[in-house]
This record gives structure tokens, C-alpha cells and sequence, in this order.
């Protein structure tokens, strides 16, 4: 179930990005004309699956925890509604890097090792 969690979250997030990057992008091309934005479109969905496909790798190898369960530890800090997660590479390591309110409307930035599941950072936001 963990594995499932993780993967449709990491598929949200990227699906999220991707979408607004192409709505972005669609706004420019309807100047343009249609095929490029249609060309546009098809190079992001080719490189959000590719993504897709490398971070369930890295899940399956052991390499990071999943999603979920970095969440489930960011809640647990800060309950309260997770605003974005990101999974991406810094010195050498995957990081989680969390945004969440917290119940009294702060908003707190988390960073967490991806293998051990260990904070790095953690600092209110404005």
C-alpha cells in the first residue's frame, strides 16, 4: 500500500507541475498556433512519465523512503495540510523538501533525508 501511496503521489506532484507548465506554455502558443502548443504537450508528457519511471525506481531500489511516509512524519511535527512536496538531489542524497500550514496558519518548509527519513531543515516560513 506504502509503495502505491508513494508512486500516486509522486505522479500528482509531477502531473501538477507539468500541467501548469503546459497551461503556461499554452498561453504563449495559441499565438503561435496550435501544433506547437500540441508539440509542447506531448514532449512534457514524455518527460513526466520518464520522471515517473525514475523515482519508482529509486523507491524500489530502497533508495528512498516513500512519500508517504515522509509526510505522515512532517504531520507529525506540524499537523496540519501539506501545500507541496518535492523530491529532488542535493550533495550527493535525495531530499524530501515539505510545505505545510500548520492548524494556526503558519507555514512551516521541511527538508528530510529521502533514505533515512531524518529532518535537515525545518524553518518557519513568511
Amino acid at each position: 500500500m506504502n509503495i502505491k501511496v508513494a508512486i500516486f503521489s509522486a505522479i500528482a506532484v509531477i502531473g501538477t507541475v507539468c500541467l501548469l507548465w503546459v497551461g503556461y506554455q499554452g498561453m504563449d502558443s495559441k499565438q503561435q498556433g496550435h501544433e506547437e502548443d500540441d508539440e509542447a504537450e506531448q514532449v512534457e508528457a514524455q518527460h513526466a512519465t520518464r520522471e515517473h519511471d525514475a523515482v519508482r525506481a529509486i523507491k524500489q531500489r530502497g533508495d528512498i523512503l516513500s512519500l508517504d511516509q515522509i509526510l505522515r512524519d512532517a504531520r507529525g511535527q506540524h499537523a496540519g495540510r501539506v501545500l507541496e512536496s518535492e523530491l529532488g538531489q542535493k550533495d550527493g542524497r535525495y531530499v524530501y523538501e515539505v510545505e505545510l500550514v500548520d492548524d494556526q496558519g503558519r507555514v512551516w518548509e521541511m527538508k528530510f533525508d529521502a533514505r533515512t527519513g531524518e529532518v535537515l531543515r525545518e524553518k518557519q516560513g513568511d
